[in-house]
């Protein structure tokens, strides 16, 4: 790495250090000085202390006393009738100065702050009041680092001591350092990055411009290109500045987005975050991660990493993963959509209050806009834009809470997210508008994120009191804005919670995390210590909170039984009503949102919904943001908005391909933008909320009869063409001979285990005679199911109303056993289709299937005994999972007989592949152990390749393995490898991939 460093500096600009602006010599600050002053020596008048430098004054000097004194005779006292100490003025400073002040402090309750501001504090204001080192005596040191913010010119900054309780305290010894910020180098492989004279400067005008508006607000036009260097690659990237707050670029240390180009990816990620420690509570953010993780609930990847820009350490950064496809991969979850609540309008207010000085009353709630990340991919793509459309639905009914939880939610992991979150209290992520969702198509619900639950001043509170059902139900006064008030008023979750409470709560668990993250946890503290040597994380953490949590779960059990008992289970949620008309900064254009609803020909229809408290006028549209290209024939007048979660709305028409929509505001001339939406304004119910509304288990012409929890699927032939849907809390039982036709897209959905016991001339039969039977679907039971001598035959898949499966059967988080059963002729993508499951299929047949027989995703499980032919795809298709195949037959696959994808670690043994494709195939980081087996008659033998950048290159190991009459016996991509009777053939082919994809 040092060696592709000194080639490539030379060719690019390489960082230096922000400029640095000497101090006015009114100031009397020079670089490196330092002033000390210890209460000890006051000017003539009494008035001031007199620092070892003459020239600086400190303020209270009639504040003096001998009572205490931690050097010398004397200290300085503040207290309720004097409460500003020891105060010094740095006039006339300039931006991104660095200074570093300490002063030491005695006080009997631990109280008493130092505070650095400038004069209006709205710039600069940083209190500090955790000490960093204590004496014998009781004396203990505050120290305080800060920058001036780059906007900064010829100001003053006020340094000073305050008893900010009224208590009486005793300060001594303070100490003011101007100096240069100084990062440690780190031992560990560190991320590089580079970039280019004139995006350096995009940058940094882009910094100033947010410290201006007391916000950082990007947008596309925000990134520049740049070069990094990790993992012993030289990768393209294109990055910009990150973070809303401004504590992400205070100083030379700031906050990045990176976004990886072309085919690269560092530490398995594509796109990704870097940032402070500092802004997420040290190592606390990476224990909560490693929690959510051990609980499966869906979490960000989070680590530390030392980062050097251009030639400068800037110490140790968190990385962190952004909310991409990568993240919903590496936690075993099938792609879909990421959604969130537009900020724009939120953080525009905070722009007003910065120049009003006071909080606009306007709607930035309701006015959000359920966006997906990834846009433009999203739109493009037809799956997954469908997809977002459902997810779009959810977010709005949880938005406004429209229906109950277990509706719009996997609630199970809902449940499992909040039950968490009071044990970790890293609550930040649950404010409106940081909470983001993950859509989960197999299941068509939301499913919770957890990730930025720490800000730098977090402090942790084991008590009731901070419970977070507790909180929400006693609150007196309105509780506005959090969406999530109305899940503790649900029954059903909160038994839900509190049952994951108790399990994360027990010392079980608090001490088996504990000892397993020990030494992981030791490690980075200590890498946390190097540049921050007064931190240092607490790995009792997570006993102590637990303990908290056991100490009130009793009483608040029984608060809840009471609530539910008196039918006072309710939330006190303010509602809004907000009908302010703040015009400045361009803030009408926030609260006014243009949706497409449809297509009309050459037309679109736009939704327009207004959330602004004034009458506003629509003008026209356009492609361009400033330019009006069509206009309305007379302008359309909406009404001001009052209250209400639509807003005032109206629908009017305009050309297709039109992306702003254009207005003004009554008896203003300005004109105002807005983007158009390219998708309608959510309504409307799910399709699988659709299909969950006609359950109806006594009118179902399958069902024969229903014995307490267990429910009987008629016996003989039953032709169905409405929809089959079985709830939780069953156990389906179908018995010899009985026969289910599908017809007219009818399907069959179960969220209970299946029990189908067939005999071997007496099978259970499931069909579609017209071809449209849309899959046999088994989806979260709760229990293992068992298929045992079973015909499925001339199914097809669910594809509802954008709700999509691959599977003529499906099983999701649904453990199974499949023997003897025969899969033939289905017209779908997969024929079976297992996704994080368990299962044992054994002894059955695969035949005719139109794409591939066999495809399971983050699976562990056994196929022996499995004959598979005449397949239009592949055979068997594995990705993220751990499987073993033995005693198999594969004759005749179009395209792969084994594949192994995305970390797959397959075992094969005795099995024969023939008439494929390719016999073998191991992509991205999997792994295939074969022995006693052979290929026969296949183009390609094997194939090892990397189609994903995130992952690596494969591996295969033969053991007794004989490869006939293939083209081409091996293909392996450079950085893959065989193993062959233990002899390593290294690949040496280049973009394998892009033969196959």
């Amino acid at each position: 790495m040092r060696f592709l460093i000194k080639i490539f500096t030379p060719l690019i600009f390489v960082i230096a250090l922000l400029f640095t602006f000497s101090c006015n010599h009114g100031s009397g600050f020079e670089n490196e000085k330092v002033v000390k002053c210890s209460a000890e020596k006051l000017t003539k008048d009494k008035k001031s202390f007199v620092g070892d430098d003459p020239s600086f004054l400190f303020s209270s000097g009639k504040n003096q006393t001998d009572k205490e004194s931690h050097s010398g005779k004397y200290s300085v006292v503040a207290s309720k009738a004097s409460p500003y100490v020891f105060s010094h003025t740095i006039k006339n400073t300039g931006p991104d100065l660095f200074f570093r002040v300490s002063v030491w402090r005695k006080s009997k309750e631990g109280h008493g702050v130092i505070v650095v501001s400038d004069k209006t504090a709205k710039k600069l204001y940083q209190v500090i009041g955790d000490p960093v080192e204590k004496d014998k005596n009781g004396w203990e040191k505050l120290e305080l680092e800060f920058f001036t913010p780059p906007n900064f010119i010829s100001e003053d900054v006020k340094i000073y001591c305050w008893s900010n309780s009224g208590d009486t305290v005793y300060y001594d010894d303070i100490e003011i350092e101007f100096t240069h910020k100084e990062y440690p180098l780190f031992k560990e492989e560190p991320l590089v990055i580079v970039l280019d004279t004139l995006d350096y400067q995009k940058l940094l005008r882009k910094r100033i411009k947010a410290f201006d508006a007391g916000v950082l607000q990007s947008d596309n036009n925000d990134w520049v290109k740049g070069i990094v260097f990790g993992e012993d690659k030289m990768m393209k990237v294109k990055m910009r500045l990150k973070g809303d707050w401004l504590d992400h670029l205070v100083g030379d240390k700031w906050s990045f987005r990176i976004k990886m180009r072309k085919k690269f990816s560092w530490k398995r990620m594509r796109v990704f975050s870097i940032q402070t420690p500092l802004a997420r509570g040290f190592l606390k953010e990476w224990y909560s991660h490693k929690l959510y993780e051990s609980k499966d609930i869906l979490t960000t990847r989070y680590g530390f990493v030392p980062v050097i820009v251009g030639n400068q350490s800037k110490g140790l950064y968190a990385w962190e993963e952004h909310f991409v496809k990568q993240l919903i991969e590496s936690r075993n979850r099938r792609e879909g959509p990421i959604l969130k609540f537009s900020e724009d309008a939120f953080w525009q207010m905070q722009r007003v209050a910065k120049v009003t000085g006071k909080w606009a009353d306007l709607p930035f709630y309701n006015a959000s806009v359920i966006e997906p990340f990834s846009q433009g991919k999203t739109m493009e793509n037809p799956v997954l834009y469908k997809q977002f459309l459902i997810g779009q639905k959810l977010m709005d009914q949880y938005k406004f809470a429209r229906r109950k939880p277990a509706d719009i939610f996997d609630l199970q992991r809902l449940a499992k997210y909040y039950a968490m979150l009071d044990i970790t209290h890293a609550r930040h992520g649950m404010a409106w508008h940081n909470q983001r969702y993950y859509y989960n198509p197999v299941i068509c619900k939301l499913e919770p994120i957890a990730y930025d639950g720490y800000t730098d001043h977090t402090q942790i509170n084991t008590s009731i009191s901070d419970n977070m059902a507790y909180k929400l139900l006693v609150r007196e006064e309105p509780f506005d804005g959090p969406n999530f008030c109305f899940l503790f008023e649900d029954t059903t979750f909160l038994n839900l919670y509190i049952s994951y409470l108790e399990d994360y709560s027990s010392e079980h668990f608090a001490d088996s995390m504990t000892a397993a993250l020990q030494q992981e946890a030791g490690f980075y503290d200590s890498l946390i210590n190097v540049e921050f040597p007064y931190v240092h994380f607490n790995q009792n953490f997570l006993k102590e909170s637990a303990q908290g949590v056991r100490n009130y779960l009793p009483q608040l059990k029984k608060f809840l039984s009471e609530k539910i008992e008196n039918n006072t289970l309710q939330v006190n949620s303010g509602n809004e009503d907000n009908s302010d008309s703040v015009t400045i900064l361009n803030t009408p254009a926030y609260f006014v949102t243009a949706y497409v609803e449809r297509s009309v020909g050459d037309s679109i229809l736009i939704g327009v919904h207004n959330y602004f408290g004034r009458d506003i006028k629509l003008i026209g549209t356009s492609i361009k943001k400033k330019f009006i290209m069509n206009y309305f024939p007379e302008k359309i007048d909406m009404a001001a908005y009052v209250k209400g979660e639509n807003g005032v709305v109206k629908t009017v028409a305009t050309d297709a391909g039109m992306l702003y929509l254009l207005f003004q505001v009554a008896g203003l001339d300005d004109l105002y933008s807005v983007e158009i939406n390219p998708w309608p304004y959510p309504s409307g119910i799910t399709p699988r909320q659709e299909l969950d509304q006609i359950i109806d288990l006594d009118h179902c012409l399958a069902v024969d009869t229903v014995i307490a929890n267990e429910i009987y699927i008629r016996k003989g032939k039953t032709t169905i063409d409405k929809p089959i849907i079985i709830p939780q809390g069953y156990r389906v039982i179908f018995k010899a001979g009985t026969e289910i036709d599908l017809v007219k897209k009818a399907m069959f959905i179960s969220y209970s285990p299946v029990f189908m016991y067939g005999e071997k001339e007496n099978p259970v039969v499931i069909s579609s005679s017209d071809k449209t039977g849309n899959g046999f679907s088994v989806l979260q039971a709760d229990r293992r199911s068992v298929m045992n001598n079973v015909v499925v035959e001339t199914m097809n898949t669910l594809n509802y109303k954008g709700w999509i499966l691959t599977g003529a059967v499906t099983f999701y988080e649904s453990d199974v056993d499949i023997t003897n059963t025969k899969f033939i002729n289905n017209q779908c993508e997969d024929a079976l289709n297992i996704v994080r499951s368990d299962f044992n299929l054994r002894d059955s047949y695969f035949s005719g299937t139109w794409g591939d027989a066999f495809d399971s995703d983050f699976s562990r499980g056994l196929v022996d005994s499995v004959l598979f032919t005449n397949i239009g795809n592949d055979a068997i298709d594995f990705s993220g999972s751990h499987i073993k195949i033995t005693n198999s037959t594969i004759n005749g696959a179009e395209d792969k007989g084994v594949s192994g994808g995305e970390d797959s670690h397959l075992i094969i043994e005795n099995t024969t592949i023939s008439n494929a494709n390719i016999g073998l195939a191991s992509k991205d980081l999997s792994t295939l152990d074969v022995t006693d087996s052979k290929i026969n008659n296949c183009k390609y033998g094997l194939v090892l390749l990397q189609k994903k950048p995130e992952y690596g290159p494969a591996s295969m190991k033969l053991n007794k393995v004989t490869i006939q009459k293939s083209e081409i016996r091996m293909l392996i991509e450079k950085g893959s490898k065989v193993i062959f009777n233990g002899k390593t053939i290294k690949g040496d082919k280049k973009k394998v991939a892009e033969m196959f994809y």
